[in-house]
């Protein structure tokens, strides 16, 4: 039986363009990964979904949506006008969907902030701008933020997330239950102590790793992700060394829109025990004010580590030994870590 999902769009009225894209997103999903997934979304908006009723306006926007699935909220420079118990009409409905998920977890709730420059002309517009700004600041380790540069990029990111959402989502509906890898205190303290020995490439490529599994509701790393990652960011050096190893031998580079904001820092991810051994080991050999490349990590993986990549790198007949030819023949130096 297709699963259907309700997925319900808040938003002030300066965002049309971004109700309007995420629209023809789901349009697009419902043509291509739906069917996959045997699933389908529906957009819940007040336009459509909502009819003329005596009342609290947003109380009767409350009421008559009802139920959904999927929260999106998106907001650029306004933040909306007072709704009788909150700033706005969307916040009130952040607030709403907030309160759910403290008792469902699995609720998608996805915030999109867009940083298209503008010029406030007036002390409303100013404070308008200033109430989003706020209100940003208090989503921080809350909800999933998202921030795009100009309204162009939000459809394919939306569609990129909701891509990624739809198979937990399912599993979920369908009663297949997946494990949740827990935090760690040590390894959260091992990343934020190496990460100024981290040159920005690096820094980069681990962004990317952890926000493409924290878009999908699973925010942490392990190997896989990581080596797309670093596959993405087109570090010379690293290119010279994958260019030597079968295609078939490393993941797919991370595709489509990308983050690199450093949410990592803010929050509580999950390392795979392969990823927080590497960092540990690089932490310890690492020259005094030397920073750590995309090919020291890749390398000090692919030689030590236990991830599924490295399962796969085996597989192909590369091991440590053919990492260190293949750095002796480009003359490419990396740090050299043991177990």
């Amino acid at each position: 039986m297709t699963s259907n999902f309700r997925l319900f769009l808040a938003s002030p009225g300066d965002v049309q363009l971004e109700r309007e894209a995420l629209t023809n997103a789901v349009d697009e999903i419902n043509l291509t990964t739906g069917p996959l997934l045997d699933c389908r979304l529906e957009v819940v908006k007040w336009e459509t979904h909502t009819s003329p009723e005596a009342g609290r306006p947003q109380q009767v926007i409350n009421d008559q949506l009802g139920a959904y699935d999927i929260f999106v909220g998106v907001m650029w420079r306004r933040f909306g006008t007072p709704s009788g118990i909150a700033e706005s009409g969307t916040e009130e409905e952040y607030r709403l969907a907030y309160k759910r998920w403290e008792n469902d977890r699995d609720l998608p709730l996805m915030f999109y902030f867009c940083e298209a420059p503008f010029f406030p002309a007036s002390i409303e517009e100013l404070d308008q701008i200033r109430k989003v700004l706020v209100f940003r600041k208090d989503l921080e380790g809350k909800a999933l933020t998202w921030s795009f540069k100009n309204h162009e990029e939000f459809e394919p990111t939306i569609r990129k997330h909701l891509s990624q959402r739809l198979p937990r989502l399912v599993e979920a509906r369908r009663g297949i239950s997946r494990r949740r890898t827990e935090s760690s205190e040590p390894d959260i303290k091992a990343l934020h102590d190496i990460w100024p020995k981290l040159d920005l490439a690096t820094q980069r490529a681990i962004s990317i790793a952890y926000n493409e599994n924290r878009q999908a509701g699973d925010p942490g790393i392990q190997t896989r992700d990581l080596f797309s990652a670093l596959l993405r960011i087109g570090d010379a050096p690293l290119q010279e060394i994958v260019a030597e190893l079968p295609t078939t031998a490393l993941p797919e580079p991370t595709q489509g829109p990308v983050s690199e904001q450093t949410y990592i820092l803010e929050e509580r991810p999950w390392l795979s025990s392969c990823v927080a051994a590497s960092i540990r080991r690089l932490a310890k050999v690492a020259p005094k004010d030397y920073k750590i490349t995309p090919t020291d990590i890749f390398a000090d993986i692919a030689k030590n580590g236990t991830g599924s990549s490295v399962v796969l790198l085996r597989k192909h007949n590369i091991g440590p030994t053919d990492i260190d030819a293949i750095l002796r023949k480009k003359n490419i130096n990396a740090v050299n870590a043991t177990h």
